[in-house]
């Protein structure tokens, strides 16, 4: 027994001697020094990249590695790097984001704008209005009769009221004595637009799930960049105009923006400014335009991350072009806002009117 235990392993190549036969073989595939000195090529995995030096097992790499100052500088030469090429992509993306908010804050003051304009028209054409109603000589006696009125205030109003009345009946008189004269000539009017309209596929009965599978197949990129026109014109084309040859909907009165619908009993009914017409495209519409512009500005964002630093002319392009889908998608969403739809109302009127 102590002669087993006291038996030396020696290397038959390089004389080395070792405790056991385990130690020896481990000795004999992985010992870089009697594999040279076999003259046996070393082929390793484990090769250091700051030293290039070479180790047969990955314990003694790893050991290597933690004291290994050429790695250690390689290492932090390639983190340096990579930080500064992060720090620099960072810093292009907030000058892109930062203009981003400077284009939109910008689009935002225009459209506040536009509002102003839009109340200062309001505020002009109701003073006109008020203008037209009074008559210019009972206002200037009134004005000259201004205090002697206020201390009869009371008095006055109960006057005026039952003047209003006493018109009101007078006003209803009239009525139901021209009403029997223009019966025939509705009748005729109402039997035309009738014959325009469909009284098979209505309004009321358009399906949100209908309008969203035929905008999605039909409705196109070129079509969202025209605006609220296009977007007019194709309603009346896909969605208004129907399979027997008639209208959902038709325009009797362009001014004053009236439409005319049958109902699914088949009434004829008035749709002012084609209120349930929008009301029944705003959700399809809204999520379209949405898919579509998100689309367009996906594509833009590709191209730009392909783009070099200096090709400036491009990039100048696509913010254009970025900018331009933005004012599309807000004019293709406002398209049933009475203060911004004027275009999509107007091209609505004219191709629906009989």
């Amino acid at each position: 027994m102590e002669n087993r235990e006291n038996k030396q392993h020696i290397c038959q190549y390089c004389s080395s001697i070792f405790k056991n036969s385990s130690n020896l073989k481990q000795h004999i595939t992985g010992s870089k020094k009697c594999l040279k000195s076999r003259g046996v090529k070393i082929e390793s995995k484990y090769t250091c990249k700051g030293c290039e030096g070479v180790f047969m097992t990955k314990i003694n790499f790893t050991v290597h590695q933690q004291s290994c100052k050429e790695y250690f500088i390689l290492k932090y030469k390639e983190e340096n790097e990579e930080l500064q090429r992060l720090n620099a992509f960072n810093n292009e993306r907030i000058k892109e984001l930062l203009q981003k908010l400077d284009d939109s804050e910008k689009l935002c003051t225009d459209f506040q704008e536009k509002l102003i304009k839009s109340d200062k028209l309001t505020k002009e054409l109701q003073i006109t209005l008020e203008k037209n109603t009074v008559d210019y000589e009972k206002y200037n006696k009134l004005q000259g009769r201004f205090e002697e009125l206020e201390k009869q205030h009371d008095k006055t109003i109960t006057k005026l009221e039952l003047k209003i009345a006493q018109c009101d009946a007078f006003i209803q008189t009239l009525a139901r004595e021209g009403s029997n004269k223009v019966t025939t000539t509705n009748n005729t009017i109402n039997n035309t637009i009738r014959n325009q309209l469909s009284s098979t596929y209505t309004v009321e009965s358009l399906e949100p799930k209908q309008l969203e599978d035929t905008m999605r197949q039909h409705y196109t990129e070129s079509d969202f960049f025209g605006g609220q026109k296009r977007l007019a014109g194709f309603c009346v084309d896909r969605v208004i105009k129907t399979p027997d040859d008639k209208m959902m909907v038709c325009c009797t009165d362009t001014t004053r923006k009236k439409f005319k619908i049958l109902d699914i009993q088949g009434n004829l009914k008035e749709d002012i400014e084609a209120r349930l017409l929008c009301k029944k495209l705003k959700v399809p519409v809204k999520m379209i335009t949405k898919e579509i512009y998100d689309t367009v500005i996906e594509r833009i964002e590709k191209e730009r991350d392909r783009l070099s630093s200096d090709d400036r002319s491009r990039r100048e392009k696509l913010l254009d072009d970025s900018m331009r889908a933005q004012q599309m998608y807000m004019d293709n969403l406002n398209f049933d806002d009475l203060n911004y739809n004027q275009d999509f109302m107007h091209e609505l009127c004219v191709l629906l009117n009989v």
